[in-house]
């Protein structure tokens, strides 16, 4: 074996132990989710209502918040639009008075804040929320080239690089995009730990799982990145390995 292949080889292993410990975290995160998503919030407003009035304690009177409908939050839900200074909440999140839904919107809220606080880069934090699946079309897209050399039949294999190349590419961007947005999305998190401990609604239980679950969910983005860049450098190592058995 070349040292591609045996590369190619180090970096599976490394994704396969890797995937094992994203799973826990994931499970982890989902598990708090869930736990807190059962614990109604001694309020009388809905989320969205509730979001409103702790933008205007934090003096971001100028943020707005917009509850999006059901196929919309689909897509748009739970995200902050800085063009239009308007946090859009999903309406799974906006009409509940759980845990979970009031730590979402804080962290949207900490989003908010870094807006006005002049934080560079928030149009990654929004691109990356709606385009990190762009990875999953790599495979697609050599199957396309792939299909494309056969039925040409000539220069074998031409059709398939290229193809790959923009495969590649659509695993680059979403990589890059989550590098700068990590730091974004962390600090978010970070502020909307601080607003909602600073609330009292919570009890010594309570504040103590909070606490762990904002701290999944920054592990999570953490783990996103670092699977994208796993996932890059087999496309990389893939791709090369791929011209030299092409060259033989």
């Amino acid at each position: 074996m070349n040292f591609y292949t045996i590369a190619l080889i180090v970096i599976l292993v490394c994704m396969f132990i890797f995937f094992i410990i994203a799973s826990f975290i994931r499970w982890n995160a989902n598990r708090l989710t869930r736990w807190f998503a059962f614990k109604k919030l001694e309020i009388d407003k809905p989320i969205v209502d509730y979001t409103r009035l702790i933008l205007d304690e934090q003096g971001l009177v100028d943020v707005e918040v917009k509850k999006v409908g059901f196929f919309a939050s689909l897509f748009i839900g739970n995200t902050y639009k800085r063009k239009t200074k308007t946090i859009r909440l999903s309406w799974f999140v906006a009409r509940r008075t759980t845990v979970t839904a009031l730590a979402k919107a804080c962290e949207l809220i900490g989003l908010a804040r870094l807006h006005s606080e002049g934080a560079k880069g928030l149009g990654t934090v929004a691109f990356n929320r709606y385009f990190n699946w762009l990875p999953i079309l790599f495979l697609p897209i050599v199957i396309v080239g792939i299909i494309v050399d056969l039925v040409i039949g000539e220069n074998f294999g031409v059709i398939s690089i290229i193809f790959a190349g923009v495969g590649l590419l659509f695993t680059l961007i979403p990589f890059i995009i989550s590098l700068i947005s990590l730091k974004l999305e962390r600090k978010a998190l970070s502020y909307g730990q601080e607003i909602i401990l600073n609330m009292g609604l919570l009890n010594e239980e309570e504040e103590k799982k909070i606490k762990n679950l904002f701290v999944a969910w920054r592990q999570l983005y953490v783990v996103n990145t670092i699977l994208n860049a796993f996932e890059l450098i087999y496309f990389l190592l893939k791709l090369i390995t791929s011209l030299i058995f092409r060259r033989h």
